[in-house]
Formats: structure tokens, sequence, C-alpha cells
């Protein structure tokens, strides 16, 4: 073989784009979905100044049959609001946010309150990338968690 002809030349340049090709190549990610569900609010106090700039806390409690329970602390509503999570899931990534579901308004007192739902869209089995953020608080998480059977993790929100 000669190693000055072109005919070498051209081989190895579609063997070496057949294997740039190979490695660059994307893997298949399914379709996105989401999931919208509410918390069952438990209140837990009245608001003091010293909770305004205390940072919230995410609870994640993998249970048997897949499903994780999420506790939410350090929320601030008005008598009569309500708290919704929406969560995209893409593959292991997952997204959740947090809004409001039914404002007030009459605005008035806030108390504190913990929330709590239990969710089916984390893979059994499976570390999952969680992002979390909270259009009502303004504070944000991000982590991973593995859902296995009595697995829990409590993960502090940031401002």
């Amino acid at each position: 073989m000669d190693f000055t002809s072109i005919e070498f030349y051209t081989i190895a340049f579609v063997v070496a784009m057949t294997l740039v090709g190979f490695f660059l190549k994307q893997r298949s990610i399914k379709p996105a979905s989401s999931f919208i569900n509410a918390f069952e609010l438990e209140k837990t106090g009245t608001v003091e100044e010293s909770d305004l700039a205390k940072p919230g806390r995410l609870t994640l409690t993998a249970g048997t049959n897949g499903t994780v329970t999420l506790e939410r602390t350090g929320l601030r509503l008005a008598d009569g609001e309500t708290v919704n999570i929406i969560a995209t899931v893409i593959d292991d990534k997952v997204t959740i946010e947090e809004k409001k579901g039914k404002v007030s308004a009459f605005g008035g007192r806030e108390d504190m309150y913990t929330g709590r739902v239990d969710v089916k869209f984390f893979l059994p089995n499976n570390k999952v990338y969680v992002r979390y953020d909270s259009s009502v608080t303004g504070q944000w998480a991000k982590f991973s968690f593995k859902n296995l059977p009595g697995n829990a993790a409590t993960h502090e929100l940031r401002y």
C-alpha cells in the first residue's frame, strides 16, 4: 500500500469521519412528560420576623411502590391559598416548579405551612437529577436522588 496515494488518504478520511460521527452521535431522548400535583397543606404556625430570612427545606422519601413523598417546609401563605407543583420529566432529568394555585384575593395575614404530596414521576430504582424552583418564595435547589425504597434526603433551598 502506498501511503502517499490519494486513495489511502480518502479511505483514512472516511474512516476518521465515521469514528467521529459514532462518538458524537446524540443519544435518543424520550419526549418530555408533564405532571401537576397539589400540595396537601398543614399549618405549622405564624410568620415571625426570623422566618423571613430562613430558607425552606425539601425532603424526598422513596416509598416501596415507586412513589416518592415530597415534603416542603417554609411556605408562607394567606388563608385559603394553595400550592401546586408542575414537573417536567425528560429521561433522568426532573424539573419541578412550585406555583401558587388558588391565590387569596384579600391578601391578609400569612401563616407558615408545610406541604406534602406523593408523586409517581420519579423512575423507580434509578438516580434522577432534580431542579426545584419555587416561584412562591423565589428559592431553588439542584440535587440528585436515587429512588430506592426507604431512601430519604433533605435539601435546603437557596435564594
